[in-house]
């Protein structure tokens, strides 16, 4: 599923992140590929998130408190991504993740739907049966089926 989003969201942010901050093709591409990558690898490793913010992170509602702190740790991993790997610049790397950010969560909300299956479908997959997938096959058991 996560090729997918990474699929879509290069088509729609790759054009707007060199229109709009000066990003080359390849730095395009390099930051898509980057936030994905910091979503995985926050929402993939995670220990102490509840389902309950993560399903808040992914939908239409105002955030929580906790799903703000999850997208803060993305936020995080990202900006150093796109200075590390990508090369760029502290200030434009923060204008490129203020703009991925929302599109990401968005493509991803547009997925889930606030369907709790979806989610644990999703996260399940992205963790490698790990920590969140885990405890998402725990928590959701058979309730979404």
């Amino acid at each position: 599923m996560f090729d997918q989003i990474l699929s879509s969201l290069k088509q729609q942010a790759a054009p707007e992140l060199m229109a709009k901050l000066g990003l080359n093709d390849g730095q395009a591409t390099q930051s898509v590929g980057a936030a994905v990558d910091s979503m995985k690898q926050v929402l993939g490793g995670a220990d102490g998130f509840g389902m309950d913010d993560v399903l808040n992170l992914f939908s239409s509602a105002q955030n929580n408190s906790a799903a703000d702190g999850i997208l803060s740790q993305v936020g995080s991993v990202l900006q150093g991504k796109l200075t590390d790997q990508v090369g760029l610049e502290a200030a434009k790397a923060g204008g490129v993740k203020d703009m991925l950010l929302p599109m990401i969560t968005d493509l991803i909300g547009k997925y889930v739907n606030g369907d709790g299956g979806k989610l644990q479908d999703l996260l399940g997959g992205l963790a490698g049966g790990g920590n969140l997938g885990n405890m998402a096959k725990n928590l959701l058991g058979g309730l979404f089926k």
